[in-house]
């Protein structure tokens, strides 16, 4: 029984070999018929060619009644008579044109005996031998167009048989090639049948399997050799994934888990990339992407832009007095107040050290300017506990603006940066009286209430 599919295979393609080689042998024997009959084709042409021939000397020989044209009729029924014997071997249909030939052979001897008796001067019965030899000339003629008309019959008989041949062949083929046809066609269904209905049971346990179920199973009764491994293979695999493969909920929590994990990693890496890590305001590459985005933005609105560069004033002494954690604690809260201070649409940064600069957005005018730059004043002075001690810092402030300074950004920040310095130079000299400065670009002072130190 053909309950493997190699074995169906085999068959498959043991009979298209069979259907093959039977249509190999028959175009061969198809292809010989045709040389034979080509080759008695040929021969049948060359003997009328020669009868051809013959007939034409026939009629010299008549017309000049000389022995040169009788010699040559002697040579054309010679040659005649060696293809007759030659091509008489492989067609029994000559025998009665070499009978005809035999009798020309006759009647040709008969007429050297008339011409040599007339060279002879034998002219005795003269009036019988002129019938005798109208007798002969009248044989030679019909004996020749026999033998043409034997060789038309000679070439349908070869046509004919050949069309037989070619036709018994042709059933014979045709016979074997509808046996075979019919093999492949019926071998090829039932492989087609059997392979798809197989392949649908494993295909739907393969979905199974991939949905989660784990208690996929292949029922492989009934199928081929082949997929009944596969089923037992694949069953046994269902069940070691049962026994070592978490559900699919777990996995999906799992993924949910780490992609989540991933994902706030991802913030943490963008947040740390663009702010400062102590402070948690902008660092310098994130304030001049901010500043340069809000110089854009102000260009195409119409709006103008402020920008404090602050610097903390004694800081460096209590840093050095307390430590670097009080000094790290002032930095962290100057920070935090000063995010308290500004508004939302303003961005603040952390450049290093004790120096921090604040960009206030959006501006139609610059009024707020200096009641933002005390507020800024005020929060910063403001007493920060740290270990049980109290400790003040003040600060400098200078001031730029755009575009009325500049509408460049790097020159924007360092007029800001002059600023501050020139408002801590004149700090210093304010120090006697108690009061603070904030500059702006032009060095321009606004006196400002004092702050306690």
């Amino acid at each position: 029984m053909l309950n493997s599919l190699f074995k169906k295979l085999f068959v498959l393609s043991t009979t298209t070999l069979m259907l093959t080689l039977f249509i190999i042998i028959s175009f061969t024997r198809v292809a010989a018929e045709q040389r034979e009959t080509k080759g008695e084709l040929d021969q049948i042409i060359d003997l009328q060619l020669s009868v051809d021939l013959l007939r034409s000397q026939l009629w010299f020989f008549l017309q000049f009644g000389d022995e040169l044209s009788l010699s040559q009729v002697e040579l054309a029924q010679t040659e005649l008579s060696n293809k007759l014997a030659k091509y008489k071997k492989n067609n029994n249909q000559l025998g009665n044109i070499q009978r005809m030939n035999s009798s020309l052979n006759a009647l040709l001897t008969k007429e050297i005996q008339f011409y040599l008796a007339k060279e002879d001067g034998l002219e005795g019965g003269q009036s019988e031998n002129i019938n005798s030899l109208e007798f002969l000339h009248s044989r030679y003629n019909m004996i020749v167009q026999n033998m043409t008309e034997e060789l038309v019959y000679v070439h349908k008989s070869a046509l004919n048989r050949n069309a037989d041949n070619i036709h018994n062949v042709m059933v014979y083929a045709a016979a074997w090639l509808i046996i075979c046809s019919i093999l492949v066609s019926a071998t090829a269904w039932l492989i087609s049948f059997r392979f798809k209905a197989d392949a649908e049971v494993m295909q739907k346990a393969i979905v199974n399997l991939a949905d989660g179920n784990l208690d996929a199973k292949v029922d492989a009764v009934g199928m081929d050799v082949e997929f009944r491994r596969m089923a037992r293979f694949f069953n046994e695999m269902t069940i070691s994934l049962r026994d070592t493969t978490v559900t699919k909920q777990e996995l999906e929590d799992e993924v949910k888990r780490q992609t989540k994990q991933l994902m706030n990693k991802q913030e943490q890496l963008i947040f740390l990339s663009e702010h400062d890590p102590l402070t948690n305001l902008m660092n310098r590459r994130a304030f001049d992407k901010a500043l340069e985005s809000a110089i854009v933005k102000a260009n195409r609105t119409s709006c103008k832009l402020a920008i404090f560069f602050i610097d903390l004033d004694e800081f460096k002494s209590i840093n050095d007095t307390f430590g670097h954690d009080a000094g790290d604690a002032i930095l962290v809260e100057v920070s935090n107040r000063i995010l308290m201070a500004v508004r939302e649409s303003d961005f603040a940064c952390r450049l290093g050290g004790d120096e921090f600069v604040i960009c206030l957005d959006l501006l139609q005018d610059f009024e707020i300017v200096s009641a933002k730059a005390q507020q800024l004043l005020d929060a910063i002075s403001l007493p920060i506990e740290f270990n049980g001690r109290t400790l003040k810092v003040g600060a400098s402030i200078g001031v730029s603006y755009f575009p009325d300074h500049t509408r460049n950004k790097e020159v924007l920040v360092n007029l800001a940066d002059e600023a501050m310095y020139r408002a801590k130079q004149m700090s210093g000299s304010a120090c006697c009286d108690g009061r603070k400065t904030v500059c702006t670009k032009d060095a321009l002072p606004v006196r400002l209430t004092s702050i306690n130190r």
